[in-house]
């Protein structure tokens, strides 16, 4: 596992305290903390050496419980017996070693049971329960238990245990005032020490500091008022301003060690009157400038962070606006947007992917990506997902997806990986845009490309066969002048002139692009059936195929003799290659009206055989240009031409298939209007049922 050799300065410090909290390094921390403090308190005394006027030691002891816990208090306690054991009885000393660790602990007590409090002093209200509880408060009990220690073992460091107890208390609430605020913030000043102006800093020390000794000192102002000493006040405003609790607090600890000191000497405007007073005049100095510095310390800290908090609301705020956004748009979007994590599975889902694939988000979201990729594209699932992990991107990627009900779609697919902010990937966005309508474009233009080459093609091959075709028309006619030919002869010669003139007449089409060279004319639908069946009775008879007829009607319409011909030769051709020997084709012809609602009065024509059938995937192609079931023996332009040339008449043309075992078979119904539009194309209908 690597490890972070560098680590920020908040883990470094936040690391550094938990390390101090659970080892003996903490316990000796603070036993040399409170020790040098408890001489230096001692080392200023007024008139006793064992009541100072400030008592530096009860703030390092709150701060080192608030910050280290309870399990820290052998150290105070040992530290607070070895300051005094030289200097008074030693049953004294185990008594106020026992009220200062029984003070440090109370007042972190009564701190933590606040609810909200905060031991780095960011909020007013911290800086106020610190001065109450564990100031003004906790104090209380190491005076009482430390004055009556020094009593009862006739140690009488002041004329009367009142004037005791109260320098006792003050002088310890004035230790926590000046030393705690310092303690308990150095873990956030250590945290944001690089915001620290240093430079302002140490101008800022260096003239209080300057300052201090000219108003406490006798050398610079031999002038003592006590109204004096309040012109370091604007340094301490400058610190709270400038460096927060933190500032305020070093500097107080700069000011009550030079008025301390100074006055303890005899200077400074706090040496005037008896050294009670003087204690007392010095305490409640240093209690105004505590009040005022810190509470002005902690609003400023607390404005500040509650326009930090504001400034993070506003950004939070335009985060989600953005990302609402942002949802919106992927959610409106007409391409499908995918999520998916790095295993594949998805995340998230669109409305367009809906659309696309049918299924909806809830049930898809934690699925894999693969149901929506066919069998036989199996590999593409692994292939992307081995792409996206070496970062790589995939751009307009054509291939198919499935939807919900098993029909595949054709889809340009784009995928990108997801980065988080350490340069991660975590997951991938997939965007599917539905790509069937152009490559259904494309596939119309093929064939149309086919159809324009096969119309030259047929237009070259027409101009080579017209003339062989006149050649024979020719040899026919000079056959039929022969008087050798009995009336079966005949009959077969007349035949072969109707089809060397119907071939003429497809050649001429050809080479005119289907302009009709000559107009229509009344044909019997009858009599075109007739001849269809006449023509194809050898291979009907051959293969054992029994036709039945049925006309019920014999409607006539204005058309092309030549076409009718072709569509019906068509759909008997399709309907002898389809049935098997000794099978069954009906044509049946009646009077009908058209089924789409228009109630037309045309001429019916159906032609139904006991094949096999046309199977379901192949029923709604069956007239689409090349499109053959045939192998290579068909071309796939019977049913597109004829369906053009119903389409070109105005009537419709449909079928019904069967693949059931024992009642397979197919049934062309075309339907022509007696009023045929052939001067204008009208679309037709093409209905494909099966049963």
């Amino acid at each position: 596992m690597e490890r972070n050799l560098f680590p920020a300065p908040k883990a470094r410090t936040e690391a550094g305290i938990a390390s101090l909290r659970d080892g003996w390094t903490g316990l000796l921390l603070v036993f040399v903390s409170y020790f040098v403090a408890g001489k230096i308190g001692l080392s200023t005394p007024f008139t006793s050496n064992n009541i100072s006027p400030v008592w530096p030691a009860s703030g390092v002891a709150l701060s080192a419980v608030l910050l280290l816990g309870y399990r820290i208090w052998p150290g105070i306690a040992a530290a607070a017996l070895l300051v005094n054991w030289p200097s008074i009885p030693h049953i004294a000393a185990v008594g106020l070693a026992c009220g200062n660790t029984l003070s440090a602990l109370t007042g972190a007590y009564l701190l933590r049971r606040r609810p909200g409090f905060d031991a780095s002093l960011t909020h007013l209200r911290d800086v106020v329960q610190l001065i109450s509880y564990a100031g003004l408060g906790s104090t209380m009990v190491s005076a009482s238990v430390g004055v009556a220690c020094l009593f009862a073992t006739r140690v009488r460091p002041w004329s009367g245990a009142f004037s005791a107890w109260m320098i006792y208390w003050l002088g310890d609430a004035m230790g926590i005032l000046l030393v705690a605020p310092l303690l308990l913030t150095l873990p956030t000043s250590l945290k944001n020490r690089r915001t620290v102006r240093p430079t302002e800093l140490a101008i800022l020390m260096g003239l209080l500091t300057l300052m201090s000794f000219v108003i406490f000192g006798e050398t610079f102002l031999p002038i003592k008022l006590h109204v004096l000493a309040f012109a370091v006040f604007p340094f301490v405003l400058w610190a709270a301003i400038r460096f927060g609790v933190s500032g305020c607090a070093s500097s107080m600890l700069v000011i009550a060690v030079i008025a301390t000191v100074e006055t303890a000497r005899g200077f400074g405007p706090f040496a005037q009157n008896k050294p009670l007073t003087n204690a007392l005049l010095l305490q409640a100095f240093f209690g105004v400038l505590s009040l005022s510095g810190l509470c002005l310390a902690a609003v400023i800290a607390e404005r500040e962070s509650l326009e930090r908090e504001r400034e993070h609301f506003i950004r939070q705020q335009a985060f989600r606006e953005a990302r609402l956004e942002l949802a919106a748009i992927v959610e409106s979007s007409a391409d499908a947007i995918i999520g998916e994590d790095m295993d594949g599975r998805i995340t998230q889902w669109n409305r367009a992917a809906e659309n696309l694939y049918g299924y909806s988000a809830e049930e898809v979201s934690g699925k894999s990506i693969s149901i929506l990729i066919p069998p036989e594209r199996s590999n593409d699932f692994s292939e992307i997902l081995h792409r996206l992990r070496q970062g790589d991107r995939i751009e307009q990627y054509e291939t198919v997806r499935r939807k919900k009900d098993g029909k595949l779609v054709d889809v340009s697919l784009s995928v990108s990986p997801i980065v988080d902010g350490t340069g991660r990937i975590t997951g991938a966005a997939a965007i599917a845009r539905d790509i069937s309508g152009r490559k259904k474009t494309e596939e119309a233009l093929r064939k149309a490309e086919k159809l324009a080459a096969t119309g030259r093609l047929a237009a070259a091959i027409a101009h080579e066969i017209n003339n062989p075709l006149e050649t024979l028309t020719n040899l026919v006619y000079l056959l039929g002048q022969s008087d050798r030919l009995d009336s079966t002869d005949r009959d077969y010669l007349q035949l072969a002139q109707e089809e060397l003139r119907r071939a003429a007449y497809v050649t001429r089409q050809m080479l005119t692009f289907h302009r009709q060279s000559s107009k229509p004319k009344m044909v019997d639908i009858c009599t075109v059936l007739d001849s269809v069946l006449k023509l194809y009775r050898p291979l009907t008879d051959k293969e054992g195929i029994t036709v039945l007829r049925r006309f019920d009607s014999e409607a006539s319409l204005c058309a092309f003799p030549e076409e009718l011909h072709q569509v019906f030769a068509n759909l008997v051709r399709n309907a002898i290659e389809a049935v098997r020997q000794n099978g069954k084709i009906t044509v049946h012809v009646l009077a009908s009206h058209e089924w789409n609602g228009a109630v037309r009065p045309g001429v019916r024509t159906v032609i139904a055989d006991t094949g096999s059938g046309i199977s379901p995937e192949n029923r709604q192609r069956i007239f689409e240009p090349f499109f053959t079931t045939k192998g290579e023996s068909g071309t796939g332009l019977g049913l597109w031409v004829c369906h053009g040339i119903i389409q070109k008449y105005g009537g419709s043309i449909r079928f019904r298939s069967t693949i059931r075992k024992g009642c397979s078979g197919t049934a062309f119904n075309v339907f022509l209007p007696f009023e045929t539009t052939l001067p204008q194309d009208r679309p037709s209908s093409v209905v494909a049922s099966a049963t």
